[in-house]
């Protein structure tokens, strides 16, 4: 289901906000997210964020590794 502004009929791409983001009319309170709505998006935005930042990292180890393996270095310094 789309919800349109009512005003312009744009679509509404945040429902989080008060205000149409195009037009800057009101957004009736039963088109915007509630309270746990928001709540659920977000911890489900800080999810995803978390998973990505995982994946980056192991990434980046491989990354890492499949250089040193390229390279000869063991990775291993003394001092």
């Amino acid at each position: 289901m789309t919800y349109h502004c009512p005003k312009c009929q744009r679509v509404l791409y945040n429902r989080r906000l008060t205000h149409c983001g195009f037009c800057g009319a009101p957004i009736p309170e039963e088109m915007r997210f509630k309270a746990e709505e928001s709540a659920a998006l977000e911890q489900k935005m800080a999810d995803l964020e978390e998973q990505r930042r995982q994946r980056q990292l192991a990434a980046d180890k491989a990354e890492e590794e499949a250089r040193r393996r390229d390279s000869g270095d063991p990775g291993i310094y003394f001092t």
